[in-house]
């Protein structure tokens, strides 16, 4: 009996602990941006140099992360652009429905907040899942778009699975008690080294875990939607896969050499062969989070994509 009472208190300990964590990250992190309702669900969205002319561009983040990441990344784009950035549903400070697993569902959401702002036919980019994303918006709106930029994209199913912590963290019986009580713990004391490690082989910005909200990931809400979106992810770009070549917009792909997370001779290889206007270019030792190393080559990749889609409209 002294066991089972001892058990239940550290199970308290750890659940008010996990607790504490995710208060402690929403006060280190709020929202940054407006809110607002798509088909009633709260959708949390930046929109930077409002006034700017030019096409607009719409940033879709990947996994694990939120608006942050792309606005510490990529923030610099508005400098003379429109840019939109928007929380996927279930991460940063975007709520999710029962259907927000589906990359349609996610990607009518982007159409939604577009609307709402009355933005038409803008630059579409996305970095690793976001662009599974990306592409699930130009393949569901094909006409309210005006060019894709993908970093590092996953588009193809692959050999193997996702890591088996996401399965756990979705299991009836075991997933809440990893969710609540040691995702928090993980993500004080081990978070940092385990999001620089997914640089390599770069590093990690200096401060990046603090300016991109990072911790917010370790909240059981926001763990688990990363969860589902990760599981349920091979079957969705599978179903997608015989649908790229109705792509009729220019699309443009920077791929890192050193990439271990989404290897590029699946996805981006693949996807160049089956979408019509289709370019990758491979950037030499850099890994998966490119975006974060290789801003001079995405704003040179924007701007040829910029001057093609010109071409096309005059």
């Amino acid at each position: 009996m002294i066991y089972v009472i001892l058990i239940l208190i550290i199970v308290i300990v750890l659940a008010i602990h996990g607790f504490i964590y995710s208060r402690e990250a929403e006060r280190n992190n709020p929202p940054i941006g407006r809110f607002v309702f798509v088909n009633e669900v709260k959708i949390h969205y930046l929109d930077l140099n409002p006034a700017a002319a030019g096409r607009p561009l719409v940033l879709i983040h990947g996994a694990s992360t939120n608006i942050l990441d792309m606005q510490v990344a990529l923030g610099a784009l508005a400098e003379r652009r429109r840019v939109i950035l928007v929380d996927r549903p279930g991460f940063g400070y975007s709520d999710r429905s029962e259907t927000g697993t589906t990359l349609s569902s996610q990607a009518t959401c982007i159409e939604g907040v577009l609307q709402q702002l009355g933005v038409t036919a803008p630059i579409v980019i996305g970095q690793s899942f976001g662009t599974a994303v990306a592409l699930a918006y130009a393949l569901k709106y094909p006409v309210n778009l005006a060019g894709l930029l993908l970093l590092a994209p996953v588009s193809h199913r692959w050999p193997g699975g996702v890591a088996l912590y996401n399965h756990l963290v979705l299991s009836p019986v075991v997933g809440p008690f990893l969710l609540y009580c040691l995702i928090p713990l993980f993500g004080r004391f081990a978070g940092r080294q385990a999001v620089s490690a997914a640089f390599w082989p770069c590093t990690a910005p200096e401060g990046y875990f603090d300016q991109s909200g990072m911790s917010l990931l370790f909240r059981p809400a926001t763990f688990r939607s990363n969860a589902e979106d990760l599981v349920s992810l091979y079957d969705q770009v599978t179903e997608m896969e015989d649908h790229y070549h109705e792509i009729k917009v220019p699309l443009r792909m920077l791929a890192g050499t050193h990439d271990t997370v989404v290897l590029s001779t699946i996805h981006a290889f693949s996807l160049e062969q089956k979408v019509a206007d289709a370019s990758l270019k491979y950037l030499p030792q850099i890994g998966h989070p490119l975006h974060h190393g290789a801003f001079a080559e995405i704003e040179q990749e924007l701007k040829l994509l910029e001057v093609e889609i010109e071409r096309r409209a005059s």
